[in-house]
């Protein structure tokens, strides 16, 4: 069995310049989640894909549904992670320092990022669980940050593929169940 992990295409919105507030962070995160995507060239692999998953934001639907013949199961569990506001009032910083002040809080589980981060640890989990309890090729069509940790635990689980960092746009990254043996056991209820 086969996973494809796939980042969806790139979107009209631009990353934001200049120096931002946290409140500028989370207008240019709306506008984001909500911008049309450019579609163009994709790479499925060499895979017959049999079903596919998406996020339910709408850039990955458009990609899902553009790359796809098939039906499209779409979840807000394959959501980017999120993050909560930071109380910083009127301090402004350049994106790449609200990067880093957003990994180190969520890195070192900082109170006001812990229930997100957690949160976000909850949904790879459940999606990994629903992956590997399928028997058929799936595409799984997602954001960057989503798929760096679903690539991890897919490796944890035993598979074999690349170790994610930034995916590229319209890519599929392949990984492959080692052997024939099952490395989840399917939690059931609530």
């Amino acid at each position: 069995m086969h996973i494809g992990l796939m980042r969806h295409f790139p979107v009209t919105e631009p990353m934001p310049r200049g120096w931002l507030t946290a409140d500028d962070l989370v207008r240019w995160r709306s506008r984001y989640d909500v911008a049309e995507v450019m579609a163009g060239d994709f790479e499925l692999g060499a895979v017959d894909w049999k079903s596919c998953l998406s996020s339910d934001l709408p850039r990955t639907r458009a990609t899902a549904a553009a790359v796809f013949p098939g039906p499209v199961t779409a979840t807000d569990l394959l959501r980017e992670p999120e993050f909560a506001r930071f109380a910083t009032r009127r301090l402004r910083m350049p994106i790449r320092a609200w990067q880093i002040l957003m990994h180190l809080a969520w890195l070192t589980g900082h109170a006001s990022q812990r229930a997100k981060r957690d949160d976000f640890r909850r949904r790879v989990t459940c999606v990994a669980d629903r992956l590997t309890a399928e028997s058929q090729d799936t595409l799984v069509v997602s954001h960057a940050g989503m798929m760096a940790y679903l690539s991890r635990e897919l490796l944890r689980r035993g598979f074999q593929g690349p170790k994610l960092r930034i995916a590229k746009h319209a890519v599929v990254y392949v990984y492959k169940r080692a052997g024939n043996e099952t490395n989840c056991v399917e939690e059931t209820g609530g």
